[in-house]
C-alpha cells in the first residue's frame, strides 16, 4: 500500500501523543503535523497538505464537521476521520452531510482504528456504529428479520463477502437483501441508506 502522511487534532496532548504511537505503529502511516484546536488544524491542513485528517469532533475552535467542506473545496484528495468520545446520532447525521469519510470511537482497539484508516483510503465511508431496531409502526419502512440483519453488518461496514461469512449466506442472498433495504429506503447507495435510517432515527451510534 502506498504510504499516507496524515495530521492528527486533539486538544489534549496526552491524547495526541497516544493517538500518535498508535496511528504510527503502522509503516504505512507518517503524522507529519499537530493540531490541537479547530483554527490550528484547518491552517496546519492547509500548510502540511495531508492524506488524512484524524481529527477529535469536540475541539476549542471550528468543529472538523463545520471546516470538512472548506477542506475538501481546497485539498480534493484529502480523507476525513473524526475520532470521538461522543456517540449522539446528531453529530453522525451532520458528519454524513459534510462529507466526513469515517466517524468511530476513540475505545476503538488499535487495529480496529488501523483497519478502518485503511478502508477511508481506499475510498470507502466507515461509520461505526449499531443499528438501534424499532417498532415496525414506528417507522415508515420495515424490513425482514434477515434484511435487520444484513443492515446492521452494512452500517459496522463489513464488506458483502463478510456478510456473507457472518450470516453462512452466499453473497448473491446478500446483494438481493441489499438492493432490497436500498429499494425500501430510496436510497441509491449504502451511505445514503445509513443517512436515510439516522433521519428517521433508525440507528444509534455506539461502539
Amino acid at each position: 500500500m502506498d504510504s499516507v502522511n496524515l495530521l492528527l487534532a486533539d486538544d489534549h496532548r496526552i491524547v495526541r501523543e497516544g493517538l500518535k504511537m498508535i496511528l504510527e505503529s503502522s509503516p504505512r502511516y507518517t503524522v507529519v503535523g499537530e493540531a490541537s484546536d479547530g483554527d490550528e488544524l484547518v491552517s496546519k491542513a492547509l500548510a502540511v497538505k495531508p492524506d488524512l485528517i484524524v481529527s477529535d469532533l469536540k475541539m476549542p475552535g471550528p468543529s472538523i464537521i463545520d471546516s470538512c467542506k472548506q477542506l475538501k473545496d481546497q485539498l480534493p484528495e484529502v480523507k476525513v476521520l473524526i475520532l470521538t468520545a461522543f456517540d449522539e446520532s446528531e453529530d453522525v447525521f451532520r458528519a454524513l452531510e459534510s462529507n466526513v469519510d469515517g466517524y468511530i470511537m476513540k475505545d476503538t482497539v488499535p487495529e480496529q482504528i488501523l483497519h478502518t484508516m485503511d478502508m477511508v483510503m481506499m475510498g470507502y465511508s466507515c461509520f461505526q456504529s449499531k443499528l438501534q431496531r424499532k417498532r415496525k409502526e414506528e417507522s415508515d419502512v420495515s424490513f425482514t428479520d434477515r434484511e435487520q440483519e444484513v443492515f446492521e453488518l452494512i452500517v459496522d461496514n463489513l464488506s458483502n463477502q463478510e456478510i456473507a461469512q457472518r450470516l453462512y449466506i452466499s453473497e448473491a442472498t446478500v446483494k438481493t437483501h441489499v438492493s432490497s433495504i436500498l429499494r425500501k429506503t430510496g436510497q441509491p447507495n449504502r451511505s445514503q441508506a445509513v443517512l436515510y435510517a439516522l433521519k428517521k432515527g433508525l440507528v444509534k451510534i455506539g461502539p
